[in-house]
């Protein structure tokens, strides 16, 4: 039977979970507040940053179903890769006050995951070997290991048979004629695999060196997205460009309200709400902020479609093309550029052509884009949803390999820009929360239902197990420290003893 969302929703686990957290908070002594600012029906809001993670996406959408389960509502919102296609659903599926992830889960259901994987254009025996390839080599654990192990093998054996044949002429020359025949076989064959891989690599490079066009997922979240309307309001107008997008985000839910703080001297709701896709754009070798960058590369909002930020914050490298946009000089200016970018070309130039790679080569979790220094003590919460296989911070990592080694290499620059932002704001860590998904590969859209489910019931179980355990009051008071902390760094910004020393 085709999934649905009743499988979902109404999966034994997810439902107990739930219920038991409901259960949880009816108790006398227990108070469920996770913010100040309210809406006339008494939804509470928070802001909301997700970390990418491929596939792992549905755990994400299994979180914040929880969150608005409890009452809970996404005022700002911020994603890069897996995370911006859960913050542009949630920021298009319905008006601020309701409940729009069960909307999602629809969406999810009915979704082919596989389709993605949908090859180069022009090339569909290209295209099967692609996805065999995929589905053999890339799916398990430690992909590359597995990779670096297949051409250990090949290499491996093309040497055995030429010193095999070496040996044997001293003894057999038949058997040595035979062996030696092998390898020349086993060296032609590999040669001409070589060839043909350089000449695919010319298109590869050609198509933004992506092994699939990614055109399958850019028709998917545009259809989705344009499926909702405007302010969710059943009318004919749908959300097809940045300019309708941009009245039914920028709306404001009624009775927005904020439960007064003494030590907050601005105790007014919140009315500019944010949404921020991350993507890079490898040409200017810019991080890139979508929305609000959106006139660096078109100059009218009905030109854009909000699907093309996330396709543009989502392009795997090496696994999708990168996603390009040209004609850039004649949409913008250099204005534009020395605006957002501090743009320094000497002649006055910028970019024509630009290529986007996935946001999470330089920031997988932007939980820093909502920071205010205006409000050391914050009307309401920046939650944070990590996906992580492990340990988040390891102690035993070892480069035994030049691939271990390379691999760390791309992480420390990869995660350098999101850690380095907690680590000066230590206080954000208390609203957030990693989900468990070290048993799932985050490049395996060949999920199974039972996979989905499973990804989804741990994305309620941890956003249950966060909400058991934060405490709004201590999160605003560890805010206020953590910003005098920060003051308090300019008096010893060395970390050394204080000393005088008088010339003599």
């Amino acid at each position: 039977m085709p999934l649905t969302d009743a499988d979902f929703l109404q999966d034994p686990e997810v439902m107990q979970t739930i219920a038991g957290l409901k259960t949880f908070y009816q108790q006398p002594s227990k108070k469920f507040q996770v913010s100040d600012v309210v809406d006339a029906q008494g939804n509470q809001y928070v802001d909301l940053v997700q970390e990418g993670g491929g596939v792992l996406g549905i755990a994400l959408v299994g979180y914040t179903y929880a969150l608005e389960q409890m009452g809970i509502r996404f005022f700002s919102m911020a994603g890069t890769s897996a995370g911006s296609i859960n913050t542009m659903l949630l920021a298009c599926a319905g008006n601020k006050e309701e409940e729009k992830s069960t909307l999602i889960i629809e969406k999810i259901a009915r979704l082919n995951m596989f389709s993605f994987v949908d090859g180069m254009p022009g090339n569909a025996r290209l295209s099967r070997w692609i996805k065999r390839f995929i589905s053999s080599m890339l799916m398990g654990k430690k992909p590359f290991a597995r990779i670096t192990r297949s051409i250990s093998w090949v290499l491996g054996s093309f040497i055995f048979l030429v010193i095999a044949g070496i040996i044997l002429n001293f003894f057999n020359p038949v058997i040595a004629r035979w062996t030696g025949l092998a390898a020349i076989i086993f060296l032609l064959i590999f040669t001409g695999m070589l060839v043909f891989s350089i000449r695919l690599f010319k298109g590869f490079a050609k198509n933004g060196y992506g092994l699939n066009e990614g055109k399958a997922f850019h028709d998917w979240i545009k259809e989705t997205i344009s499926s909702f309307t405007v302010h969710h309001s059943g009318s004919n107008e749908n959300i097809h460009d940045l300019d309708s997008f941009s009245r039914h985000f920028l709306r404001i839910p009624p009775g927005l309200t904020v439960i007064p703080d003494e030590r907050r001297d601005n105790n007014q709701a919140p009315n500019m709400p944010l949404i921020t896709l991350i993507t890079c754009d490898i040409i200017s070798e810019r991080k890139i902020e979508f929305t609000r960058m959106w006139d660096l590369y078109w100059d009218d909002p009905k030109s854009v479609h909000p699907g093309d930020f996330v396709r543009a914050s989502m392009s795997i490298p090496i696994f999708f093309e990168a996603f390009a946009v040209s004609g850039i000089r004649q949409r913008s200016s250099i204005e534009k550029w020395k605006q957002h970018l501090n743009w320094q070309n000497t002649k006055g130039q910028i970019p024509d052509s630009v290529q986007f790679i996935d946001g999470g080569t330089l920031s997988n979790f932007p939980i820093n884009v909502f920071y205010n220094p205006r409000y050391p003590v914050p009307r309401m919460p920046t939650f944070g949803i990590r996906l992580q296989d492990g340990v988040l911070d390891g102690a035993n990592h070892q480069n035994g390999t030049i691939s271990s080694y390379f691999m760390s290499l791309f992480a420390t620059i990869r995660f350098n820009y999101d850690r380095d932002f907690i680590t000066k704001n230590r206080a954000y860590t208390l609203a957030v929360k990693s989900i468990d998904v070290q048993d799932f590969n985050w490049l395996n859209f060949f999920l199974t239902d039972e996979e989905k489910i499973k990804l989804f019931r741990a994305g309620v179980k941890a956003a249950a197990d966060f909400l058991k355990n934060f405490d709004w009051e201590n999160y605003k008071s560890e805010r206020l420290k953590n910003y005098q902390m920060q003051e308090e760094r300019f008096e010893n910004p060395n970390n050394m003893t204080a000393a005088v020393f008088k010339a003599t």
